[in-house]
């Protein structure tokens, strides 16, 4: 639904932004001090993201902060129209050269995503692909797949996908979606250390033993 903010995407943005986040994508693109205190400053090329289902593009923009190359995508055009929008009233904020860019691309569509790829990302894989809140409809789930594995495929071993979820009332289904990517994949949840720290998202449901909000990074088997 264009125009909503869903619970994830704040998590998964707080995510991208947190100083111990541990994915080098994002690391890399952020002041810090390396093993020996010395000062690191941001990589380049900047880390190239692209984001699918972006709603209203609040990672997008968090991962455009930092610095990275980022793409927000959604299968819905007015949706897009509201990610160009919100992108565009914070226009003086992002470095240059790190202005995300609101795209259409709808989940399964093969052609679109080469097209991706070859026009706008210059023939390079994404070195991140994430998104939040993106499992709920199990319509979508077999699409949704096929695009995250034509995003981040056989080979590139670099690339990340990262996905903040919102628990619902398929947890059963919700977590198979997950499980179905560790043919290929190596599927880990982040720790609860790295969610935001209010006692909301690190308390576990005493009936199944799941957090509001879980994040996972999966990344190509070697």
């Amino acid at each position: 639904m264009a125009g909503t903010l869903w619970e994830a995407g704040p998590v998964l943005a707080d995510y991208v932004t947190n100083p111990a986040c541990p994915l080098h994508s994002f690391r890399r693109m952020r002041v810090h001090a390396d093993s020996d205190g010395n000062v690191v400053l941001p990589a380049h090329p900047p880390t190239t993201v692209v984001e699918l289902g972006s709603g209203v593009g609040l990672a997008s923009m968090a991962a455009a902060f930092l610095g990275c190359r980022v793409f927000g995508t959604d299968g819905a055009l007015s949706s897009v129209e509201l990610l160009k929008e919100n992108f565009g009233r914070y226009d003086g904020e992002f470095n240059e050269g790190a202005k995300p860019k609101g795209l259409l691309l709808k989940w399964g569509d093969s052609e679109a995503v080469r097209e991706l790829i070859e026009r706008d990302l210059e023939g390079c894989f994404p070195d991140v692909v994430m998104a939040s809140d993106v499992v709920y409809a199990h319509s979508a789930r077999e699409e949704l797949t096929k695009t995250i594995r034509e995003l981040c495929p056989e080979g590139h071993l670099d690339g990340r996908v990262v996905v903040a979820h919102r628990w619902r009332v398929d947890p059963k289904g919700e977590e198979a979606f997950f499980k179905g990517f560790e043919d290929e994949f190596e599927v880990e949840e982040v720790p609860v250390e790295l969610l935001p720290p209010d006692p909301y998202y690190r308390t576990r449901s005493l009936i199944d033993f799941k957090l509001p909000v879980s994040i996972f990074e999966m990344r190509r088997k070697r």
